[in-house]
């Protein structure tokens, strides 16, 4: 494996975020989908969870 290889591979805390984060924002999605949040509420959330990760 070459040096430049190491440094694009991703940690597993960096995976996991990642996951962490696609997940919140399926949720979120769902929520807004079936009108149990107002898309003002959705935008708010969304900025909260990038600002998390």
């Amino acid at each position: 494996m070459k040096e430049d290889d190491k440094n694009n591979e991703l940690t597993q805390l960096e995976i996991d975020n990642i996951i962490d984060k696609s997940i919140n924002l399926s949720i979120i999605s769902y929520l807004l989908k079936t009108n149990l949040i107002t898309e003002k509420q959705y935008y708010i959330i969304k900025e909260k969870i990038k600002s998390f990760y």
